[in-house]
């Protein structure tokens, strides 16, 4: 009897297994597939997971093991409640983008103004022995004589107040100095414009008519801003007449609005040492003090 019922059993089990009617068969295949479904999507929340520790905590990563740690702790976290995606959102893009805008333009550097006109010449807007050391000059000091100008008489023209279109006001003064003498001269115009021509016309004269006399010549070396307005730049050579020896006058002329100030270096040799860097200084010089009282 029971090798019968066993027997029986087995014949049942065979038919079922066997058969395409729905029952025990298809529970036990649902079953199947449905575990199969659990474990691969169990799986696949684990290694994006994974992928997702990797991008947040990655770069918070540091030498301390408990901060690290406590990172690690936190996504975990977050795994097992299924995960916020705002929070991966907004952890993401705490780090900054790279910006494609370009940055502001820096502010042009200042320049410094030139000072405006008119301005009155006087002695008091001549320069003072302390000025003309305070540039590094030395010497004497004083001289037993009166100053005029320096800047010859060109192309026909009757003297040298004519040969600066006849300014409305002229002051001079000089120094004895450690290797010649320094004159200065301020001419004053009625307008700016005036004074620019007449400094003008130094130039254009000075290469037109070269030569001054017998025993002079003079040259037009060139003009730029670098003091006042315009600074223009001249070398006057003269003969003794008896030995051959020469000597270079260096003169500068500089324009300051309505004026112009005449600097001249004489020396007691052949030339002074230094003269361009020691005329553009005196001429600064003579500018700030005519812009102080004029």
């Amino acid at each position: 009897m029971p090798d019968q019922l066993r027997d029986r059993f087995d014949a049942l089990r065979s038919a079922v297994e066997g058969t395409d009617a729905p029952g025990l068969h298809d529970v036990r295949m649902r079953r199947t597939r449905r575990a199969r479904a659990q474990i691969g999507v169990a799986t696949a929340a684990s290694v994006a997971a994974v992928v997702l520790a990797g991008v947040v905590v990655l770069p918070q990563l540091g030498s301390d093991p408990a901060s690290t740690a406590g990172s690690a702790q936190v996504l975990d976290g977050d795994d097992a409640r299924g995960g916020d995606p705002s929070v991966i959102e907004d952890a993401v893009g705490a780090e900054q983008a790279p910006s494609n805008e370009a940055p502001p333009p820096a502010d042009p550097p200042t320049e410094a103004a030139t000072p405006q006109g008119p301005f009155v010449v006087s002695a008091d807007s001549l320069l003072t022995w302390e000025d003309i050391q305070a540039v590094g000059e030395s010497g004497p000091g004083t001289t037993p004589y009166g100053a005029t100008l320096v800047f010859p008489a060109l192309c026909g023209v009757e003297n040298a107040w004519a040969q600066y279109s006849g300014p409305d006001e002229v002051v001079a003064k000089a120094w004895d100095i450690s290797d010649g003498v320094l004159t200065q001269s301020d001419l004053q115009y009625e307008s700016d414009e005036e004074a620019k021509v007449a400094l003008t016309r130094l130039s254009i004269d000075t290469q037109a008519c070269p030569v001054v006399n017998e025993y002079a010549t003079i040259e037009y070396v060139g003009t730029d801003s670098s003091v006042g307005a315009e600074i223009a730049f001249f070398d006057m050579t003269l003969d003794s007449g008896e030995d051959g020896s020469i000597s270079i006058f260096e003169i500068t002329v500089t324009r300051i609005a309505n004026v112009l100030v005449e600097v001249v270096l004489r020396p007691d040799g052949p030339a002074v040492t230094d003269a361009d860097n020691r005329s553009r200084a005196l001429a600064g010089a003579a500018v700030d003090r005519v812009v102080r009282t004029g």
